[in-house]
């Protein structure tokens, strides 16, 4: 492949290919940098706590996203409010 002095590229390599390989070089450079985490992770002597820590995190994670996208509760305040109003209405009457 040809180089010009603008920093451009000239020949037969399009763009979606240079989009690829640079995709490609991106997912590479992650790889590695994971698999350098897990090889440092697989050395420590507090995995037993670190993997019971993360399980923690992840169940909380969970409560979390299912509080916010399942079916929500009436607000306490809101429950409280309506039996005062219940119970006011049937004193006046």
């Amino acid at each position: 492949m040809a180089h010009t002095g603008d920093g451009g590229a000239t020949g037969a390599v399009g763009e979606p290919l240079l989009v690829a390989a640079g995709a490609a070089d991106l997912a590479l450079d992650r790889l590695g940098a994971a698999l350098r985490r897990t090889r440092s992770l697989l050395g420590r002597s507090d995995l037993a706590d670190l993997a019971r820590d993360g399980r923690d995190d992840l169940r909380e994670r969970g409560r979390l996203a299912l509080q916010r996208y399942g079916r929500t509760p009436e607000c306490h305040m809101e429950v409280l409010a309506r039996r005062v109003a219940s119970r006011t209405g049937q004193g006046d009457a």
